[in-house]
């Protein structure tokens, strides 16, 4: 939908077991369409991968992105991570960063420099938005090769590197995504940190063919293994390791993405850990401080044919509505992305084809990825960005490209039909696709795209859905950390019951919209909303006010 500011019909504020501010909207009929508004929005990034003839691992693997208020107006501003010189790419204009502050007309205007942002030589990868010390402005952890970087929110429009003052510089790993959450539900921001593999620019070595224009980019198999990272937040503005008192350690991990929600619905937020080539890790959170792996037994771990694929991006939805959250993860061409189908007891199925999803996806390499009603019809779509890691792929399979056009799967109720050649001309350009976050970037209620593409441009992709009824839900914790994640929220309308989570982490790289979004399709009327907080205060609203943006503040206890 366009012009969202001028189509709001009125504004109010309610007062109930917490606070509900609401921004009522309208609807059309259904059209469900994307457009890419790059040009006119004023976004103007470009990422630069450092592409050299020596075949750097780190020029490949791209870059994330992310959404995020940072000057607290109710509008999703918009930011992106870049590379930093190499050995063997010595630019004259040292790539840099970009944020971009959001106009509320559908523009935005680049704040980076402003906003102290541009980076400081490091080459970065991922971005990771949380309000780690609850003063109500986002802070953002930016993951990096060698070391990485928190900025602290300064509430004034600027960001400060607290990374030292923070014990975060995550020195000698290679962090590729990385994710806020409260895993001690003591009331703040917990940071996981995935990590790569063991790689420097001295162990680079000379893969593929000793023709002109053969060499290629390297496999994981050629480098050792690493264990992702946690870091336990203080309450006092610093971090202590806790890896491996947490039981988070193990050390054959090739992590790229990473989804932290809570999976078995005990009120404690797990973690996933997609990895490359290796097998995937699922951390099951005992509540207690610490955590349990779990991934084989969960029959997560590997493919449907006990195969460890390419893992790259991650996402956690209820697709088919019985109220357990599925885990979508991203993989290389010829290796189909897997959704693994929630059952209940801490087991997973592969519910690849019997979803609809197998045989679209084989051609394709995925990496950003999110479960989201792009439609608003009640039911979970899904969107994959692409793009193969060798640019010179077709010289080994001429079907795969090294560009590649995204997917957008529409779900019917339980079944998944790509539908990505009937979105228009955004979803027909091809990309090296990378890093994705969805947000509501025009508050108009429909979920919109924000895609960084691998030594190329930022894109804005506008939703222009019309028709159909929907609720986007901003929580903000008082007992529970400000950004709520690791909330369950369940929404009754129309005779159905959605639920969906505060999640942080998830897609590869990026950050999405911390409110929730549902979409309630013809229903005009939503009869409850409930809130299971991360502190176990349990919350409702009855009859809440639907095409519309509302914020509920945590109650002081269960009503």
């Amino acid at each position: 939908m366009t012009g969202s500011a001028k189509k709001w019909a009125w504004m109010f504020a309610l007062l109930l077991t917490g606070r509900l501010v609401t921004s009522k909207g309208q609807t059309k009929a259904l059209s469900l369409s994307f457009e890419n508004v790059t040009a006119q929005s004023g976004i103007h990034f470009r990422h630069e991968n450092a592409a050299s003839e020596e075949k750097y691992l780190i020029e490949t693997m791209g870059g994330g992105c992310a959404w995020l208020d940072y000057d607290g107006d109710g509008w999703l501003d918009a930011f992106f991570v870049n590379s930093s010189p190499t050995p063997k790419f010595r630019p004259l204009r040292i790539p840099r960063n970009a944020l971009f502050r959001n106009n509320r007309d559908g523009t935005f205007t680049e704040v980076t420099a402003k906003a102290g942002l541009e980076g400081d030589g490091l080459f970065a990868f991922g971005a990771a938005v949380g309000d780690y010390d609850n003063d109500s402005y986002p802070d953002v952890f930016v993951s990096g090769y060698a070391r990485s970087v928190l900025y602290h929110n300064n509430r004034d429009g600027t960001f400060s590197d607290v990374t030292d003052k923070a014990g975060l510089r995550h020195q000698g790993f290679w962090a590729s995504s990385a994710g806020w959450f409260d895993y001690d539900r003591d009331g703040d921001l917990d940071l996981f940190v995935a990590n790569y593999l063991e790689w420097s620019y001295e162990k680079n070595i000379y893969c593929g063919d000793r023709v002109p224009g053969h060499r290629a980019y390297c496999s994981p198999k050629h480098f050792a293994p690493v264990s992702p990272t946690l870091y336990r937040n203080n309450g006092d503005g610093t971090f202590e390791d806790v890896t491996r008192s947490a039981n988070v350690y193990l050390p054959e991990g090739k992590a790229l993405g990473v989804a932290l929600a809570d999976l078995d619905l005990d009120g404690n937020v797990d973690a996933f850990v997609a990895n490359d080539g290796v097998r995937n890790f699922l951390y099951f959170n005992d509540g207690h401080g610490k955590f349990h792996e779990r991934g084989l037994e969960s029959g997560v771990a590997y493919s449907e044919d006990g195969v460890a694929e390419a893992g790259m991006g991650v996402d956690v939805g209820d697709y088919d509505g019985d109220g357990l959250p599925d885990i979508y993860v991203t993989h290389l061409d010829h290796e189909y992305d897997r959704l693994y189908r929630n059952t209940g007891n801490r087991n997973f199925v592969d519910a690849t084809y019997d979803s609809g999803l197998g045989n679209s996806t084989y051609f394709f390499s995925g990496f950003g990825t999110r479960f989201s009603d792009f439609d608003r019809d009640g039911f979970l779509d899904l969107i994959v960005v692409n793009g193969h890691v060798l640019d010179n792929i077709q010289l080994l399979h001429p079907e795969v490209g090294y560009a590649e056009r995204p997917l957008l799967f529409r779900n019917t109720g339980g079944k998944f039909v790509n539908v990505s050649s009937r979105l228009g001309e955004a979803f027909q350009e091809e990309r090296v696709g990378r890093g994705l976050a969805v947000g509501d970037y025009d508050n108009d209620g429909d979920p919109d795209l924000l895609i960084s593409n691998n030594g190329g441009p930022g894109e804005l992709i506008r939703n222009n859905t019309s028709g159909n009824h929907w609720l986007e839900i901003k929580l903000i914790g008082k007992k529970s950390n400000r950004d709520a994640i690791g909330a369950r929220i369940t929404l009754w309308a129309g005779g159905r019951k959605r639920v969906d989570q505060v999640r942080g982490g998830s897609s590869y790289l990026s950050s999405s919209d911390l409110r929730v979004f549902f979409g309630l399709g013809r229903t005009a009327k939503a009869e409850r909303i409930e809130m299971r907080w991360p502190s176990g205060t349990i919350q409702s609203i009855e009859n809440p006010p639907i095409d519309s943006i509302i914020t509920i503040e945590e109650a002081k206890s269960t009503p």
